[in-house]
């Protein structure tokens, strides 16, 4: 595509294609582009805005749950009227989100996410963002990523903490290659128990978001890392990650997650 052909929405991305790492092709990419965000929750609605205000074709926002008052401090697409209305996540966001961009394609899906529905779901989308609130979702994201040759972005905050991994199947490690099984039930804090600052969440979300555009755009990677943050402390630390051959998922290719329980 020649270098003076607009890029899509005009006005509207000028100042992202006019970033030299994006640029008019980087930006028509991304609106050829469809995501699958997997929760709406603190880190999933925040990716959801990032993501439909840099002009993402279409947008696929799965989840269960529903609005409650305890979500507003942290969950920055919702208001006290999805509270009112006991309004779904996913319908919410899609709401706010078409008030936010109306030229672009945003699907609610309102569904537990499982082994029975998660393939089809990562089979319509080109990238998954990771906004889920468990390690079992994550395992089984991994494993319809991995065996469908999706890349995905793993994203996780407690507290003030947080942890960012691009995957990029066949090529750097997967989730499984970093971690062991998840832990029994009960084992591991949650956000409910432990608690979660708002600008942890973002800064999280904001991370992946970019890990993402870097993949939709075409960007090569450069190394494999696993970022932790503390933005109480303002720290970051990347950790160079590495795959391993006897993986059981990106190595042996034993998806077990996908098998029905």
């Amino acid at each position: 595509m020649p270098a003076d052909i607009p890029s899509p929405g005009g006005a509207r991305y000028a100042r992202h294609a006019a970033l030299g790492k994006i640029g008019q092709r980087g930006q028509r990419k991304l609106s050829e582009s469809s995501v699958l965000v997997l929760g709406c929750g603190s880190i999933g609605g925040a990716q959801a805005m990032f993501l439909a205000r840099a002009g993402l074709g279409r947008l696929i926002l799965a989840d269960r749950d529903y609005v409650q008052l305890c979500n507003l401090p942290t969950q920055i697409l919702y208001d006290e009227n999805d509270v009112k209305e006991r309004a779904p996540k996913a319908e919410a966001a899609a709401r706010r989100l078409r008030a936010i961009n109306p030229e672009i394609k945003i699907e609610p899906v309102v569904a537990d996410v499982t082994a029975a529905n998660i393939e089809e779901l990562v089979g319509q989308a080109d990238l998954v963002m990771d906004g889920a609130d468990n390690f079992e979702t994550r395992f089984l994201l991994n494993d319809a990523a991995v065996k469908a040759g999706k890349p995905w972005v793993y994203g996780g905050v407690l507290g003030t903490d947080g942890m960012v991994l691009a995957v990029r199947p066949g090529q750097g490690p997967c989730l499984r290659c970093l971690f062991d099984l998840p832990a029994a039930d009960g084992r591991l804090p949650t956000c409910d128990a432990f608690g979660v600052l708002n600008t942890a969440a973002a800064w999280v979300a904001a991370l992946q978001v970019t890990e993402a555009l870097k993949i939709l755009t075409g960007a090569e990677p450069d190394g494999y890392r696993l970022h932790t943050l503390d933005i109480w402390r303002g720290t970051a630390s990347p950790v160079a990650a590495e795959r391993k051959p006897n993986c059981p998922c990106c190595g042996r290719r034993n998806f077990e997650f996908l098998k029905p329980a």
